[in-house]
């Protein structure tokens, strides 16, 4: 696996645009976040990351998208809007109805679509290049999710080493029911959540 460490403004840029090219050709970039380090590739192209992570096709894939972009991915109503403007760019994933053109390889058939904005500056300024990308940890399925470049344990075409990351997944809440539901705790709270929906009303919730 080539890898490349941008540290100067031009190397960063330099690395965009490898990344950039990787990732259109239909390859795999291991990329930084705020929270580990993933495995990205196209929507189109999600099907390798299950290959490489040797991860059961049954389980969805996390997409990323650049900051206003969501859209594009899935459904939005006024709670998740909210959960989105209070929380990103940040460690939060939301779980929405998906759009038709999200592929299934990343529903994996659920009709549902787990979405974040990354807060690293890399990897956001790559998403606003190449628009949304299938992301997940960069480890093989089941093992220890990524917080430095040597704790990868996936191939893929290029990683993209900025040295350590903060190391904790992000939480990972549901909303396309019309009720709250925390699938995973991270780094925020439910009472984080619960103060971003506030004045809301009183949603259905299932803890």
């Amino acid at each position: 696996m080539r890898v490349l460490r941008p540290r100067s403004e031009e190397e960063v840029e330099l690395a965009l645009a490898e990344a950039k090219r990787v990732l259109e050709e239909g390859g795999l970039v291991v990329v930084p976040t705020e929270t580990v380090y993933g495995i990205a590739s196209k929507l189109e192209y999600a099907e390798k990351i299950y290959e490489a992570k040797r991860r059961p096709t049954s389980k969805p894939l996390p997409v990323q998208t650049p900051l206003g972009r969501h859209g594009e991915v899935g459904y939005f109503d006024e709670r998740a809007e909210a959960l989105a403007k209070a929380f990103w760019p940040g460690p939060l994933t939301i779980v929405v109805r998906a759009k038709p053109s999200v592929p299934e390889a990343v529903t994996a058939g659920t009709g549902k679509v787990g979405i974040r904005v990354p807060a690293h500056p890399f990897t956001l300024k790559l998403l606003d290049l190449v628009g949304p990308l299938a992301v997940t940890s960069a480890n093989l399925s089941g093992g220890k999710s990524p917080r430095s470049p040597e704790e990868v344990t996936v191939e893929a075409d290029l990683m993209i080493d900025m040295g350590p990351v903060g190391g904790v997944p992000s939480t990972v809440v549901d909303v396309s029911e019309g009720k709250l539901v925390i699938l995973r705790e991270g780094p925020i709270k439910r009472e984080d959540l619960e103060r971003a929906l506030s004045g809301l009303g009183s949603p259905r919730r299932g803890w």
